[in-house]
C-alpha cells in the first residue's frame, strides 16, 4: 500500500513540475496556449532564437528540479503586493559624486537594479511615475530573463505580471526606502 501511495504522490510532483514548466515555457515565448487549435494561424508562430533559447534554460533548470527534487522556483501572486514586499532585500548601495545612488537588490524571485535621487527629476520625462527612479533594470532570478527597464524611458516595459506588480512597488517607495524621505 505505500509503494502505491509513493508512486501516486511522486506522479502527482511530477505532474506539478511539468505543468510549472509548460507554464512558464509558454509565458516566455509569448503564446496564448501550448494546446492544438487544429489552424495553422493559431499554431504556427515566428519566435525568436532567444527566446527559443530562453525557453530551452525554462525546460532544462525545471527538469533538474525535479531530479534533483529541488523545489520548483516559488511564484510571487502580483495581487499580494505586501508577500512581495515582505522579500525586498538591498544588497549594495553606491552613491555617485554627480548625485543620485545606484542601489541593487532581490525582491520576489527578481533581481534588480535601479539609479535612485533624494529629489525628483527636472524633467519628469526622465523619472519612472514620479519615483525618483531614473533607471531601473529588472531580471527574474529563475529564466535570468529581463522582464522590464527603464532608463530616462521605457526600454522594456515589464513583461510579465509579476515585473508589473514589482516596478509599481519600487516605483512607490524605493526612494523613501533608500532616503528616508
Amino acid at each position: 500500500m505505500n509503494a502505491k501511495k509513493n508512486t501516486t504522490t511522486t506522479n502527482k510532483t511530477k505532474a506539478r513540475h511539468m505543468a510549472a514548466a509548460a507554464e512558464a515555457v509558454r509565458n516566455r515565448l509569448g503564446l496564448e496556449t501550448l494546446e492544438d487549435r487544429k489552424r495553422d494561424a493559431l499554431n504556427f508562430h515566428d519566435i525568436s532564437v532567444a527566446s527559443i533559447r530562453d525557453a530551452i534554460a525554462l525546460a532544462f533548470e525545471a527538469g533538474f528540479a525535479a531530479g534533483s527534487s529541488a523545489p520548483a522556483p516559488f511564484k510571487y501572486d502580483p495581487a499580494d503586493p505586501g508577500a512581495m514586499l515582505d522579500t525586498l532585500e538591498i544588497t549594495k548601495k553606491t552613491g555617485r559624486p554627480t548625485g543620485g545612488t545606484w542601489v541593487k537588490g532581490n525582491i520576489a524571485g527578481h533581481a534588480f537594479e535601479a539609479l535612485v535621487f533624494p529629489e525628483h527629476a527636472t524633467d519628469a520625462a526622465y523619472e519612472l511615475d514620479d519615483s525618483r527612479i531614473s533607471k531601473l533594470w529588472l531580471q527574474e532570478h529563475f529564466t535570468h530573463t529581463e522582464v522590464a527597464c527603464f532608463d530616462r524611458g521605457w526600454d522594456r516595459k515589464p513583461t510579465t505580471d509579476a515585473a508589473k506588480a514589482l516596478v509599481g512597488l519600487l516605483a512607490a517607495g524605493l526612494a523613501e526606502h533608500i532616503f528616508g524621505k
